[in-house]
């Protein structure tokens, strides 16, 4: 049974995800022609919140179901968070004069980029042999990504495309994994005091259970349904400080002059509301504002 606790939880979290929504869907509109990182995490934040919206609607034991899509939603939205927090970590180095031994902002920036596209361009020669293979069509989907993103491609190694994806400067090894984020973090960790990533990765591997079918993925099934919205609403807590983290990237390196204010205040509210151990709400207020 959800208790009182939860329940009204809940409720206030669906009242402060109106105005957060609100104006993020806003600011979204503001800047749907950019095509840029930050303005793309922005979107993700917000919309993996609507989604958590409409699954919490008049959510309970009969609906625990929901858990599943919950989950899945959270996952990924919670691995945007900890790839911002690895972005800001490199950013705090550049701002302070500090070279990294090993890279740099503008290289982990890159490197986030180049993953998906590497992925885009390898193309199996057993994928090749399938009658959905068509090289021409593959071949302006290379001209594409190479117009797009010249500067992640490696100029002294002629565009091959057999094998386009040889061309890039980052290789699969460059990739940022959750494994690289946690040994980043982990190294950062005496300047991160503050935010509690250890129990990121915590909620982020409990989702990835249910993401992937096991015997834990069944035994979560029997979760109880409180302490299914106890790590739900964690996550969103932990995913409107990501929120806010992206919001001084689009500030700082982008140039963003949308008005966040209004938004983030609400954010302040709403990380109050699931933060605090005690939290009732009367049935006039629930009323009034169903």
């Amino acid at each position: 049974m959800l208790s009182e606790l939860y329940e009204d939880k809940l409720f206030q979290t669906r009242i402060h995800f109106k105005t957060i929504l609100e104006e993020g869907l806003r600011i979204i509109k503001e800047n749907n022609k950019e095509l840029n990182v930050y303005h793309s995490l922005f979107r993700r934040y917000i919309y993996c919140l609507e989604s958590i919206n409409l699954l919490i609607t008049d959510f309970d034991v009969d609906k625990k179901y929901r858990e599943q899509s919950i989950a899945i939603v959270l996952r990924a939205s919670l691995l945007d968070y900890l790839t911002t927090l690895y972005l800001r970590t490199f950013l705090a180095e550049k701002k302070a004069g500090i070279k990294s031994l090993k890279s740099s902002y503008d290289e982990e920036f890159d490197k986030l980029l180049s993953e998906q596209i590497r992925r885009i361009l390898t193309v199996s020669n057993k994928d090749k042999n399938t009658s959905a293979y068509n090289h021409e069509r593959f071949c302006k989907s290379v001209d594409t990504m190479y117009n797009n993103f010249r500067t992640l491609f490696d100029k002294s190694k002629p565009l091959d495309y057999e094998k386009p994806a040889n061309s890039l400067k980052y290789k699969r090894r460059d990739d940022i994994s959750p494994i690289k984020i946690r040994e980043r973090l982990d190294n950062f960790s005496k300047n991160l005091k503050s935010i509690d990533y250890l129990k990121v990765f915590s909620l982020y591997d409990i989702y990835s259970k249910y993401d992937h079918f096991g015997v834990m993925s069944m035994l979560l099934e029997q979760m109880d349904i409180n302490e299914v919205c106890d790590n739900m609403l964690w996550s969103v807590f932990h995913i409107t400080d990501g929120i806010s983290f992206c919001v001084d990237l689009l500030k700082d390196e982008v140039g963003c002059n949308s008005d966040f204010e209004k938004m983030l205040n609400e954010i302040d509210y709403l990380r109050g509301v699931i933060y605090t151990k005690t939290y009732w709400l009367s049935k006039e207020y629930k009323e009034k504002h169903k």
